[in-house]
């Protein structure tokens, strides 16, 4: 499994490449945080987590793990993208 982490004070987090969250831990001090700092540090840790988990997969983990090439994922994202979500 591929994975990106990012720790500060007051939270740490681990994601998988485009962000999925797969652990979140937020230490005591967060709770002296107003709840929008609070909520801007998380955001900012996953963006960085997502980052750095989406430059650990290259072309050759994505085979290895079945996910195909890019051309065959924009291919199945198109494929299963219904009519009126898309740009007309």
């Amino acid at each position: 499994m591929i994975t990106g982490k990012a720790r500060d004070r007051v939270a740490s987090v681990e994601v998988e490449p485009g962000g999925a969250l797969r652990d979140l831990r937020i230490e005591e001090a967060a709770l002296r945080l107003d709840p929008r700092e609070l909520s801007r540090r998380i955001l900012g840790l996953v963006d960085r987590a997502a980052a750095q988990a989406s430059r650990r997969l290259d072309l050759d983990d994505a085979e290895s793990l079945r996910l195909g090439t890019s051309a065959e994922l924009a291919e199945a994202i198109e494929e299963t993208t219904p009519e009126t979500w898309r740009v007309q």
